[in-house]
């Protein structure tokens, strides 16, 4: 893997807090006034934004030379992101498995597996898009 390509992983730690600063702003804020379901679909949407972005900046500052690299990053940001979740959500929050397990479930109208899609192919559609 290249320089620039090392580089991402290193920014994976700039997603995490996207991510996490995503979720204290729905809950600190609209989730009160939408409930928790239609809260998480729009941090959903607002998710996938701010990673589209944050995606195009990196491809801009660091410009991923393939798109086979580009799918390994994508790959690489996928498996840190759900080991940070089940990480976090059982040894910080105490979640359970099947408390964790929920976010998964689209036909019960949760969006998390959107936001994944998103993670995973976001490196690849920057660099398409470059």
């Amino acid at each position: 893997m290249g320089a620039n390509a090392r580089r991402w992983l290193v920014a994976w730690l700039g997603g995490a807090a996207i991510g996490v600063g995503n979720g204290v702003v729905r809950e600190a804020t609209y989730a009160r006034l939408v409930g928790p379901g239609a809260a998480r679909q729009v941090s959903t949407a607002v998710a996938i934004g701010a990673f589209a972005a944050y995606f195009a900046a990196l491809q801009r500052r660091w410009p991923l030379g393939s798109a086979s690299k580009a799918n390994r990053v994508g790959a690489a940001w996928l498996a840190a992101t759900v080991a940070f979740e089940f990480g976090f959500g059982r040894g910080v929050a105490k979640l359970s498995w099947r408390e964790l397990f929920a976010d998964y479930n689209l036909a019960r109208g949760r969006t998390w597996p959107l936001v994944l899609v998103a993670i995973a192919t976001g490196p690849r559609a920057a660099y398409e898009l470059s």
